[in-house]
């Protein structure tokens, strides 16, 4: 009978002075705003309140892109917003590495480890790559606005290519961020020859839905980068290849929109420009804390895998 029971959240129903705040902890300091406390009305568990702040961010972020509802066009503000929850479940995630029950349970599963070790890597060496892309795509953002106000339509058109050559190679990044979700199971399972047939299955549950995660926001801005360059369809054709198109950012194509057209007045220009500015800072401020994040966690799993040593030669 008492397996039956689960947890419950208890809210005091009388007004009472807060208690005292408990001593700062090396493992919790970085969510001690964001604490979610639990009282058990069944057995005692091994699960950390972390691990059910994680699952909570978790299913917030697929309920909002699980589904993919959006039009064909994003609005940055939900790349952004997207961005920041991931960068929030990212540091969950290393809070909950910092643990020692989590560590010791990473270090029974060393193929295990192998596994999701290279997968993080994989991610980490993407959105390096990434980063390298979307200072070019700054730099051409700069020119193009600088071109504008100097009224050179041979410079203008460079920066079109330069835009659209940048766009090409962010693309080229997704078959990565496919090949982990395509071999994503596989890759998640403890089974077979580990010695220990046992695992946390929380923590491997949440490890795998936070690759699901980066993997599933990563597509959304690289291809919606990449896709805010295509050259706009007209008529007929964009009908044909309106469901094989990348969703662009609305920012974005509306900047090099602008460029492209010699009707726009240069006060709207200059507008679009800016927001297409904005915007791109915006992706690069929320990808470079991300790439710090997985980086963090592969020292995690490099030192449960005994070879921190290699993330320093």
């Amino acid at each position: 009978m008492v397996a039956n029971l689960r947890r419950s959240l208890s809210f005091s129903n009388t007004p009472s002075p807060p208690p005292p705040p408990p001593p700062p902890s090396s493992s919790t300091s970085k969510t001690a705003g964001k604490r979610i406390h639990f009282r058990s009305i069944s057995l005692p568990t091994r699960s950390h309140p972390i691990l059910f702040q994680l699952k909570y961010h978790l299913n917030q972020l697929k309920s909002q892109w699980g589904s993919d509802p959006t039009p064909e066009s994003l609005h940055s503000n939900r790349i952004l917003d997207a961005l920041i929850r991931l960068r929030t479940i990212l540091e969950c995630l290393d809070d909950l590495l910092d643990l020692a029950p989590s560590r010791d349970s990473l270090r029974r599963h060393p193929e295990w480890v192998e596994k999701v070790l290279e997968d993080f890597l994989v991610m980490v060496d993407v959105y390096g790559t990434f980063q390298m892309q979307i200072s070019t795509l700054k730099q051409c953002n700069i020119a193009a606005q600088l071109a504008t106000r100097r009224k050179d339509g041979l410079k203008i058109s460079v920066c079109i290519k330069g835009l659209k050559k940048t766009g090409r190679e962010i693309f080229k990044l997704m078959p990565f961020l496919h090949g982990i979700q395509e071999h994503n199971p596989s890759n998640y399972n403890i089974t077979g020859s580990d010695p220990n047939p046992n695992p946390d299955v929380d923590l491997v549950g949440v490890i795998r839905g936070v690759v699901e995660v980066i993997v599933m926001i990563s597509e959304a801005v690289f291809g919606g980068i990449s896709g805010s360059f295509e050259t706009r369809k007209t008529s007929w054709m964009m009908g044909l290849k309106k469901s094989k198109r990348e969703k662009g950012i609305a920012e974005l194509e509306n900047g090099i929109w602008s460029l492209r057209s010699y009707e726009d007045e240069v006060m709207k220009k200059k507008k679009m420009m800016k927001e297409m500015e904005e915007c791109i800072d915006g992706i690069e401020s929320g990808c470079e804390r991300v790439f710090r994040d997985e980086w963090c966690i592969c020292v995690y799993l490099l030192d449960a895998h005994g070879k921190v040593v290699l993330l320093f030669v």
